[in-house]
């Protein structure tokens, strides 16, 4: 079953979405009306300022509730509005975005260069950084099917399920319905770096 939908640039108005808690799938909507999932958002990221902006340009994403989620939906004209009643509120947010925006490429770029392995191990250690987790000792559940992650990488789930079994014996990860446990989070980060270095 598909994950219920939060928001999609092709139908309505603009709107700026507000992640309160839990996660949420940013999708990319192809001119055929397919979508590909790019990455995964959680408490604190803001969406939809860009398209906001540009309400003209053709619609680039969705976004899909990742398990329970609380999303706060604001026109764009009124936090256009709002920011331009006060010059710092546009610097702040600008801040913000900058920051956050740095993250997503760099987690969008970790998944895409390198072998499959380093790419698995940059997505996961990425999504850990997203759902907050900064401590290495630390066990880690991530909510997040193998479907999920064969997508994110567009590879097939044989390959995701290769990778996923030679990580757990490796004692970086291990497997779980519907979810991944990581158990050694600064080895599979250094080994999902290693994936940018090929690709710089």
């Amino acid at each position: 079953m598909r994950a219920e939908l939060v928001h999609s640039e092709a139908s309505g108005g603009p709107e700026v979405l507000i992640v309160v808690a839990g996660h949420i799938m940013v999708e990319r909507i192809h001119p055929d009306g397919s979508h590909a999932p790019l990455a995964i958002l959680g408490p604190g990221f803001v969406v939809g300022i860009s398209r906001g902006l540009s309400p003209d340009d053709d619609p680039l994403h969705s976004y899909r509730a990742h398990g329970d989620v609380i999303v706060i939906h604001l026109p764009a004209p009124v936090v256009f509005r709002t920011l331009s009643s006060e010059v710092l509120l546009w610097k702040n947010m600008a801040r913000a975005l900058s920051k956050q925006h740095r993250q997503i490429v760099t987690t969008v770029l970790d998944q895409l260069t390198g072998n499959t392995r380093q790419r698995l191990a940059a997505a996961i250690g990425g999504l850990a950084r997203i759902y907050g987790v900064e401590d290495g000792t630390r066990r880690l559940r991530l909510r997040l099917s193998q479907d999920d992650l064969a997508a994110m990488l567009q590879v097939t789930r044989r390959s995701i399920n290769k990778e996923m079994r030679m990580l757990e014996d490796m004692a970086l990860i291990r497997s779980e319905y519907n979810g991944v446990v990581v158990l050694d989070l600064p080895t599979l980060r250094k080994l999902g770096q290693s994936a940018t270095e090929i690709g710089a």
